[in-house]
């Protein structure tokens, strides 16, 4: 999975922020002037992608969970939401325009809480955050990265044909998704039960470690896969306070790191040109996601959430302060290495979601699309936060985005002292931390062949992590 699932799923993000984040680089060589937009149009269009996306995660994660080989499932997005971003360069108007950006939300959406549900379906609780991290980095790299193919294909590829060169952008990037789309098929693995290149040995061992981790089988049974099933897991996620203290503290985070929309806007204010503002976009998603790996592989280590969460928004705050503060460009920079080092904790964050709710694996898809369905919306009203007549300083934006992540920050605090009273009246036998019907212990307990009673005794020594 390391070496064949992780590196294909990596490249299928950064595709999937690369056409959710172009707009912001085909800006820059004058999509706005020829569609006629003014500021408030164009923020539209940024914000018009996430109604699309907050609609459709709960939905794709429900038929994650009932669909044997989500390898195709994935394929399918993929190759759609390639369609729809090409089809972005025949946009003549603002109509136009917010009707491709809202089918590319619509069809992006299943893509990363999908691709979450996905890997919690092999990875224990200790080893998935820096395996989200492997795939969630595409989104720091994409921004890089976007910087950089942007330069390329705007400066070179400027009027060939006849077509503008931001036209060629959505071109290009949505045709190498639609071919990458197509091979997915041929890498992916579907799910332990279902991955037909696993001997029989292999899946048993698949699933008896995630047994080993909870104490119950993770694969849903026929009751989940029903109606009645999906809407009793649907009801258990959004009715949990843990998943609602997980949605806002990640509302308030995503919302708090809206400068990512207009890094290249904010970039601009340095006085450089384009190709050069483009470029210099570029070191601060690297270094940024070199540290949201070693962030999150410690925080797997040591089995720690909330203070590697908290020191990636110290590091965001600190961006926030040195841009307000700061008139010089060599200060400014730098500060953008900070704002991007911020988005590390959103990794962590929704490792901690899958790991705070293991079991039904109904109610864990769920809880993750809610979470980051709920954290989207945010990404909205944020669309309008950064006008050009705010620039170049944007104090309203920069101290905006600082009280929303402090907001943030307390309400994980707050989730931190509620899981450490849990996990103590767990220790007494006070309360249970997830029901399990004694057929998914037998299941359990047959996978594996242990007792009923080893099965059970896994079940009770469940633990939060915090």
């Amino acid at each position: 999975m390391d070496v064949r699932c992780l590196p294909a799923l990596n490249v299928l993000f950064i595709l999937n922020f690369l056409q959710r984040s172009n707009l912001a680089n085909a800006r820059l060589k004058g999509l706005q002037e020829d569609l006629k937009l003014d500021d408030t149009q164009y923020a539209t269009t940024l914000s018009i992608l996430f109604a699309g996306y907050i609609f459709m995660q709960i939905p794709s994660n429900l038929i994650m969970n009932t669909v044997p080989y989500p390898r195709l499932f994935m394929s399918f997005v993929v190759v759609l939401w390639g369609s729809v971003s090409a089809l972005t360069a025949l946009c003549n108007n603002f109509s136009h325009l917010v009707v491709c950006r809202f089918f590319l939300g619509f069809i992006e959406a299943a893509f990363y809480p999908c691709a979450v549900y996905y890997l919690s379906r092999w990875y224990t609780r200790r080893e998935l955050g820096f395996r989200i991290a492997m795939i969630g980095c595409g989104n720091m790299l994409a921004q890089g990265l976007g910087g950089l193919i942007a330069a390329g294909i705007l400066s070179g590829m400027e009027g060939a044909r006849g077509i503008r060169g931001w036209r060629w952008l959505f071109i290009i990037e949505g045709s190498i998704t639609i071919a990458f789309g197509l091979l997915i098929p041929l890498v992916l693995a579907d799910y332990p039960t279902s991955t037909k290149w696993l001997t029989e040995h292999e899946r048993i061992i698949a699933q008896g470690r995630l047994v080993r981790d909870i104490g119950v089988v993770d694969n849903p049974d026929e009751k989940e896969k029903t109606g009645s099933g999906i809407f009793h897991g649907f009801i258990q996620a959004i009715t949990d306070v843990k998943v609602l203290a997980l949605a806002l503290m990640y509302f308030t985070y995503l919302t708090g790191l809206s400068f990512g929309q207009y890094l290249p806007t904010i970039t601009k204010t340095l006085g450089f040109s384009t190709t050069i503002t483009l470029l210099l976009t570029f070191p601060p998603w690297a270094f940024a996601t070199l540290f949201a790996l070693f962030n999150s592989w410690h925080s797997d280590r040591t089995g720690e959430m909330f203070w590697h969460i908290a020191l990636s928004y110290g590091f965001a705050v600190l961006g926030y302060v040195v841009a307000l503060s700061s008139n010089t460009i060599a200060a400014k920079y730098v500060s953008l290495f900070g704002m991007c080092m911020g988005y590390s904790g959103g990794i962590i964050l929704l490792g901690w979601v899958s790991s705070t709710i293991p079991r039904p694996p109904v109610k864990r898809a769920v809880a993750i699309a809610f979470v980051n369905a709920f954290a989207n919306i945010g990404q909205i009203p944020t669309s309008y936060l950064w006008p050009t007549k705010w620039g170049p300083r944007y104090w309203q934006s920069f101290v905006t985005e600082i009280c929303l992540m402090g907001l943030s920050l307390g309400v994980g605090l707050v989730l931190r002292f509620y899981l450490v009273s849990l996990n103590k009246k767990l220790e007494k036998g006070e309360v249970k931390a997830y029901s399990v019907d004694q057929n998914a212990v037998q299941r359990s307990a047959n996978l594996v062949k242990a007792s009923v009673k080893e099965e059970e005794k896994l079940v009770h020594s469940f633990r939060y992590l915090y």
